[in-house]
């Protein structure tokens, strides 16, 4: 069978998730708002004109075991 070039729906779903905090960041930014964030178990608001701070390394998920 040969494998095609389509992203999976998680793929997908990834990146227009990450497209729709573009928007909203770069919204924020435009209108000078700050913009809720988590950080060290707590919200925060931050400048919108600090957003290169919220780049952040995807926690793996752990998948279960059956057994």
């Amino acid at each position: 069978m040969k494998k095609s070039n389509k992203p999976s729906l998680t793929q997908q779903a990834m990146q227009a998730l990450a497209d729709a905090v573009a928007k909203v960041v770069e919204d924020h930014r435009r209108q000078a708002r700050p913009l809720a964030v988590w950080r060290d178990g707590k919200a925060v608001w931050i400048p919108a004109t600090q957003t290169g701070a919220l780049h952040e390394s995807p926690t793996p998920y752990e998948r279960k075991t059956k057994g």
